[in-house]
């Protein structure tokens, strides 16, 4: 049953919800009506507190609409902004390269051109190759760093027309930044907490040479960089196909992991043990799901906090009132009144 449920669901390929609304947050810093950005794309500030995430099609045509908005690919979170057309140049001053090190050493001395803020270096040692970004971090920055990290690796894989695997990706947030697994993005294990930005994969790929031409970067830059952002392959990670299996269980208070361990064929000793491995816990995602419950009773339908507090297994609407408010730093009542 647990393996037609993941099936279909990872057929579907939707950005998640976590995604767009993180995209967005350097735009609503600076002060951005992003309402109007998300309803040309069918979706709202509501919709997406609802957890409704957005096809790739409509999430990239959110970030090209975000991005000309700001002149600013880099979405709202540099300081100094990337102006529409920085991708494109980079591609055409490294299209030219022999192989991935010249390439890759190429594209540190064109972002370090256009500001402080991007200091991309190589670095090898030994049988490993890092491409490091230092300069500004932090979890404020969260989006931009990962979406770097994410262009960097899969524009590198279309530049040497051949698979990257990377061995490890560092990231200065922690994993609670995001409320949901990272790793499938960039198909790698991830070091979370890290002091700088790092791409860490086999040195002997910096000598592929470069497979891509003049020819060929017209089509490739028709629609990127926004195109590498929502290559989307489905997550098929042990957490994520618990989540999914949690999120469509009318029963969610009374599942025990016992049973959730017995859905998967496994032991309940396997499944705590596989979760810790991708950086979950068993309590942890049901308390997601619970969440995520909570968050669309209280917006999409008017019964009174109580009902939502029975209807979610709260034996008291007191100890609901109190998840909450740690869940969203308000109460219920306050997150329906700003929300609705």
């Amino acid at each position: 049953m647990a393996q037609g449920v993941s099936e279909r669901r990872q057929s579907e390929a939707i950005i998640d919800a976590t995604l767009v609304t993180a995209a967005l947050e350097g735009a609503v810093a600076k002060g951005v009506e992003v309402g109007p950005l998300l309803s040309a794309v069918g979706s709202s500030e509501r919709q997406l507190l609802m957890g409704e995430g957005l096809s790739p099609e409509r999430f990239s045509a959110l970030l090209r609409g975000l991005w000309d908005h700001l002149d600013d690919e880099s979405s709202g979170f540099a300081l100094r902004p990337l102006r529409v057309g920085c991708f494109r140049m980079m591609c055409q001053a490294t299209i030219g390269c022999l192989n991935l090190r010249r390439a890759l050493i190429r594209v540190g001395d064109f972002f370090r051109l256009l500001s402080d803020e991007y200091q991309w270096t190589l670095e090898e040692e030994g049988e490993q190759a890092s491409f490091i970004l230092g300069g500004e971090q932090g979890s404020d920055r969260a989006f931009l760093l990962l979406s770097l990290c994410v262009i960097l690796h899969r524009w590198s894989a279309w530049m040497i027309d051949a698979p990257l695997p990377l061995t490890r990706v560092d990231l200065p947030f922690t994993d609670a930044r995001f409320d949901l697994p990272l790793a499938p993005l960039l198909q790698a294990r991830i070091e979370f907490g890290a002091p700088v930005t790092r791409l860490v994969f086999p040195r002997i790929l910096l000598q592929k040479p470069i497979k891509q031409s003049g020819d060929t970067l017209s089509a490739f830059l028709a629609d990127s960089p926004e195109s590498l952002l929502t290559l989307y392959r489905p997550d098929d990670s042990l957490a994520c196909q618990v989540r999914r299996y949690l999120e469509e269980s009318s029963q969610l208070e009374s599942l025990s992991q016992e049973q959730v361990a017995a859905q998967f064929n496994i032991s309940v000793a396997t499944l705590g043990r596989r979760l810790k491995r991708e950086g979950h816990q068993f309590h942890k995602l049901k308390d997601r799901v619970r969440r995520a419950r909570a968050v669309k009773l209280l917006l999409g339908s008017e019964r009174s906090i109580s009902e939502i507090a029975l209807m979610l297994g709260y034996s008291e609407p007191s100890v609901f009132y109190r998840s909450f408010r740690r869940w969203a730093g308000v109460t219920p009542a306050e997150f329906r009144e700003r929300h609705l």
